[in-house]
């Protein structure tokens, strides 16, 4: 349990070391994609992600969000995450149909938001998981593209709930499970070759 804590806490750290290492192995496919969820846009959720061709029908794609932000009437949406994904193409990358299987972790700070009883109440804490990918790559010129695709995944959500901000009374620790979609993305892709 303290390892995946300090597996969560230092996530960005190992990813950006990972990546550096793997680099070299991975230039060789002359294709590597830039990506933005336009869906995550619209939420004020600023993402990014990278894919890598590994084969000839395969990539590697990982996308990762970091919102900071509380807006001026309190809200408070901060959170962060990385999801690697191994995809599997119907014929060339970057090209049509993919199927994948993906990795998710992450934390999470929301108060105030208007949804589900949350408004008076704030929630911080981390999630894991996993599931899988299918989706479709849209050629929009040579170096232009549009993505979409949906995850179903299980993801490991550990919470404490407080009162309020600043208060600091934590009512309930919660520990939960989710077995569903996750995430439906529109995403605008550059790639370079």
């Amino acid at each position: 349990m303290m390892m995946l804590k300090w597996l969560l806490q230092n996530v960005g750290i190992l990813f950006s070391l990972t990546a550096m290492l793997l680099t070299p192995f991975l230039c060789y496919a002359q294709s590597i994609a830039i990506k933005n969820n336009t869906l995550y846009d619209a939420l004020l959720i600023p993402n990014l992600g990278m894919e890598t061709k590994i084969g000839d029908r395969t990539t590697l794609d990982v996308e990762g969000t970091y919102d900071p932000i509380t807006f001026p009437n309190k809200t408070k949406w901060k959170n962060w995450s990385v999801q690697p994904e191994l995809r599997h193409w119907g014929c060339v990358p970057f090209f049509g149909m993919f199927i994948g299987i993906n990795g998710m972790a992450g934390r999470f700070n929301l108060e105030r938001i208007p949804v589900f009883n949350f408004y008076e109440k704030r929630m911080q804490g981390t999630f894991y998981g996993g599931g899988l990918t299918l989706g479709n790559h849209h050629i929009i010129s040579p170096h232009w593209g549009l993505e979409t695709k949906v995850n179903l995944d299980f993801i490991h959500i550990n919470y404490s709930c407080y009162r309020c901000s600043k208060c600091g009374y934590k009512e309930e620790n919660v520990i939960t499970n989710y077995a569903g979609p996750t995430e439906v993305s529109i995403s605008l892709v550059y790639i370079i070759k």
